[in-house]
């Protein structure tokens, strides 16, 4: 049972064995490192969307003109008519 052929056999199996194993490895680290990058992206997203939500909501306030009128005397803005004074 020890001819040098069942050596070869079991030295290639072990070599085949081991490479299995090492490409399985690589497999998990690259399996982790996209799920990183997927979380990461995922969290961009709901950032970009809460944005998009703020920004959507400004432009519907602006097209207010209580809203714009308060924003342009916060700018220290007056009417044409009206006579600015310092406090």
């Amino acid at each position: 049972m020890d001819r040098p052929v069942y050596r070869i056999l079991h030295l290639v199996f072990a070599l085949g064995l081991a490479h299995a194993l090492f490409l399985l490895g690589q497999e998990g680290v690259r399996a982790y490192e996209l799920a990183r990058e997927r979380a990461r992206l995922e969290e961009a997203l709901r950032q970009a969307e809460a944005r998009v939500a703020r920004l959507e909501a400004e432009v519907k306030a602006v097209k207010d003109p209580a809203y714009l009128e308060a924003l342009v005397r916060r700018l220290g803005f007056v009417r044409q008519e009206e006579i600015l004074r310092r406090r």
